[in-house]
């Protein structure tokens, strides 16, 4: 949860409710390496982030930020090419083309920095700040803000294309899902377990469904917040939300293939002819993309706060909350390798490279994990 982001609404929700204590997490049991992993190297970046900062691949380089304001821009062996201070707080992350960088600060503005010299070159004030990173193409960049709005600003002068803005309701800390291009689709989850499709370059709504619905008594157990991204592959799209569905939708209508309840915070991965959900409580499960049926459920990883699945090697990689980079085989679900990248908390998904994969953790350690077999 973004705490630092959105104090007011946690003093409310910890009024209403005491967070229960936290059970310590599942010991480590030694694995099978089939899949071996090699941190091919690691930078620090500068710590103090506690929401999660993303990277970013694009164009032959790789951008990055700490959550005291240093903006990097990286080779692809994260040899550094420039470096520039902002002296302001970064939220989400960087987004990235082959002419900016992009990034949110805490004071609701978004800044483009020139990809050759990391000079400013444009700043956009936003309605609020947000909490995921922004999403650049060519021509557009994305802001999902925390109080609902949606904005697409030309990446050439800074000018706002188009600004929409969702009906959110219910109880949640908003802003935390990332967005997901496909196409000329754009996904995004909002906090009110809504799914609403753009299209890219008019804002104009193509559908939208509700595919989370809350049942529970307290603030807390009503929260449907997500730090997944939708997850989009052969005109399907999944989504998972905290305290309510994992839902596999048809991504060109909307229409509901299935649905079935779980709390998933970290979010979902449809891929390899499954959609597999990353419980809040660290349990990972896969069912089937046709029917939903349950394929396998692994409880090796409880309570070690993981983050949102991706596919690394023919294999569904998460990391935990000491750094350790944890490779399932899609097919049955057991560990098959497993990497120590550092001593802290992994929150957001790793980013994949034209050599490898990226990883941030809260500490500002940035690590290119490559697999070597």
């Amino acid at each position: 949860m973004r705490r630092s982001l959105c104090l007011g609404v946690c003093i409310a929700l910890i009024g209403c409710s005491s967070a229960p204590e936290k059970p310590d997490p599942t010991p480590l049991e030694r694995i099978t390496e089939v899949i071996e992993l090699d941190d091919v190297e690691s930078i620090g970046l500068g710590g103090g982030d506690q929401t999660g900062l993303s990277p970013a691949s694009s164009d032959g380089a790789i951008a990055a930020a700490s959550a005291t304001g240093e903006v990097y821009l990286l080779d692809q062996q994260l040899n550094e090419l420039w470096n520039v201070d902002l002296d302001q707080t970064i939220v989400g992350g960087v987004g990235a083309n082959a002419t900016a960088v992009y990034v949110v600060t805490t004071d609701a503005k978004l800044v483009a920095l020139s990809r050759d010299n990391g000079s400013t070159l444009f700043e956009v004030a936003l309605p609020s700040s947000s909490t995921v990173p922004p999403l650049a193409t060519e021509t557009l960049v994305f802001v999902k803000t925390q109080i609902g709005r949606l904005l697409a600003i030309d990446v050439i002068t800074g000018e706002i294309v188009w600004l929409e803005e969702a009906q959110e309701s219910g109880v949640g800390i908003r802003g935390g899902a990332p967005m997901t291009l496909a196409g000329d689709v754009l996904f995004v989850l909002w906090e009110s377990g809504r799914i609403i499709a753009y299209q890219r370059d008019t804002g104009r709504i193509l559908w939208e469904r509700q595919v989370a619905v809350s049942r529970g008594r307290s603030p807390l157990e009503r929260i449907v917040d997500s730090k997944g991204a939708p997850s989009v592959r052969n005109n399907q799209v999944a989504t998972a939300t905290r305290n309510g569905q994992v839902s596999l939708l048809d991504a060109r209508s909307g229409q509901v293939i299935w649905s079935l309840d779980a709390d998933a915070y970290p979010g979902v991965l449809l891929a390899f002819n499954a959609v597999t959900v990353v419980e809040t409580d660290g349990t990972i499960s896969a069912y089937s993309a046709q029917s939903g049926e349950s394929l396998w459920t692994n409880e090796a990883l409880k309570y070690r706060e993981l983050s949102p699945p991706v596919v690394i090697a023919d294999a569904i990689g998460v990391v935990d909350l000491e750094g350790e980079l944890h490779l399932l085989d899609p097919t049955n679900g057991a560990l098959i390798g497993r990497l120590d990248v550092g001593g802290d908390k992994g929150k957001v998904a790793p980013v994949a490279t034209e050599t490898g994969v990226l990883i941030q953790l809260l500490d500002g350690r940035l690590s290119l994990v490559e697999v070597v077999r």
